[in-house]
């Protein structure tokens, strides 16, 4: 499937992550996320996930043409682990590290289409530290595109 203007692709946010940060055991997508279990996850990985769209008006009054700017949110879900570190502090030291190379990378690539470089906008710990050291945290990024669509 080729990706629309207008619409976020993360594919290449994928790729450009992996290009920036090659210790990654694992760069993915929705896809990939959707599929893990507890038993398939290669630490330390990264997952980046389309979550929404903002849509403005319509630039042009034309029955002929859509034409928007599209404020497009999506988070790159980051996943690390220290098994020799049941109390999360190995790991939590390990997540700062990661979410800074990462903020890095995201926010120096530039999708095709857009008007911006993406931009961090939030961020929240979504799994505690488990007794293997384990924790998974999402940071939210956004970054304004361009939609024009022919309407016939």
């Amino acid at each position: 499937m080729t990706a629309k203007p207008g619409i976020l692709d993360v594919a290449p946010i994928a790729a450009a992550i992996r290009a920036a940060m090659p210790d990654l055991s694992d760069v993915g997508t929705a896809g990939s996320f959707g599929a893990l279990r507890a038993e398939t996850v290669r630490w330390p990985s990264a997952y980046v996930i389309p979550l929404a769209e903002s849509p403005g008006g319509n630039r042009y009054q034309s029955e002929h043409l859509l034409s928007q700017r599209v404020i497009a949110r999506f988070g790159v879900i980051w996943a690390v682990r220290d098994i020799g570190d049941r109390m999360g502090t190995i790991a939590g030291g390990e997540i700062r590290a990661v979410r800074t190379a990462g903020m890095l990378a995201v926010c120096s690539f530039r999708p095709a289409d857009a008007e911006t470089a993406c931009e961090p906008v939030s961020g929240r710990l979504i799994s505690g530290i488990d007794t293997n050291g384990q924790m998974f945290w999402q940071d939210d990024f956004a970054v304004a595109l361009n939609r024009h669509i022919p309407i016939s």
